[in-house]
């Protein structure tokens, strides 16, 4: 029997963003948080390995029964979504679709700009949706492994992050691009310091976080209205791969998570063996 339950599932603390945005539109819900922090960055990794950790988090959110899962990584929707979505039978969302449909309303010079993980800008998933939506449109992509690391590790501070977003946003070189998509879910935490950057360079640019679009799609598939009650006493459960300490002192940084009540479980290589395919 499916619970009142949606899960989410990110390498690290990148998918608060997106669960940020399900927790000021979707009142009506409980929450459950998968978190494979003992095997990120996924930006490093095959797209096999991508592929498993994803089967191997689905199938231990569907186990949860949980009525739809959100993978809350670019990376892991890149090489996972497909695959997950053929094994098991419940509605399963990505964040690329979402993030390259809503580009394609937001940009007026059709030049685009993608910040994302390696593994995602190899993938070549986001230019494949945006180009077969709109062939008139330029793509150019950055993939920024430091700003996920640095995201991960809660180092926010403007003398540390500012650099680090301005090294990468100078390999865009002469690009004109007026919109810039935040193509790893680490990356809107940190979208302060974009804003920052690219008023210094003197850009005017617009941000395309697919969180939005990814949760109003979500509350679409479980016909959730956007007047939703908010039930009593919500409850958001973490499970954890790797430090949950760590993962604590970094999400605290991100998320006012006082008004719920929250748990945290740690999750072991032996909980995820039954899911290898």
């Amino acid at each position: 029997m499916k619970k009142n339950l949606i899960g989410f599932y990110d390498s690290g603390v990148g998918g608060l963003s997106v669960l940020k945005v399900a927790l000021n539109k979707i009142k009506n819900k409980n929450f459950a948080f998968f978190a494979d922090t003992a095997r990120m960055p996924y930006g490093a990794k095959t797209p096999s390995e991508i592929r498993q950790f994803s089967i191997e988090a689905m199938g231990f959110l569907k186990d949860l029964n949980v009525e739809l899962s959100i993978i809350a990584c670019n990376t892991a929707t890149s090489y996972g979504l497909s695959a997950t979505r053929k094994i098991y039978d419940y509605p399963i969302l990505g964040v690329v679709d979402p993030g390259a449909e809503n580009a394609i309303e937001r940009t007026k010079n059709k030049k685009i700009g993608l910040v994302a993980t390696k593994a995602t800008v190899k993938s070549g998933f986001y230019e494949k949706k945006i180009k077969k939506l709109d062939p008139e449109i330029t793509l150019k992509s950055v993939y920024c492994p430091d700003l996920t690391i640095a995201v991960e590790q809660g180092r926010f501070k403007r003398e540390y992050i500012d650099p680090i977003v301005k090294k990468y946003l100078d390999e865009f070189e002469d690009f004109d691009y007026d919109t810039l998509i935040l193509g790893c879910t680490h990356y809107p935490i940190v979208e302060f310091s974009f804003k920052r950057v690219l008023k210094e360079m003197g850009r005017e640019v617009l941000f395309v976080d697919p969180a939005y679009k990814t949760v109003l799609d979500a509350m679409d598939e479980l016909k959730i209205p956007f007047d939703n009650e908010e039930i009593p006493n919500r409850t958001i459960d973490f499970y954890i791969t790797g430090d949950i300490d760590l993962f604590k002192f970094t999400m605290k940084k991100i998320v006012d998570l006082s008004d719920f009540t929250l748990k945290f479980h740690q999750v072991s290589n032996e909980n995820l063996i039954k899911y290898i395919k």
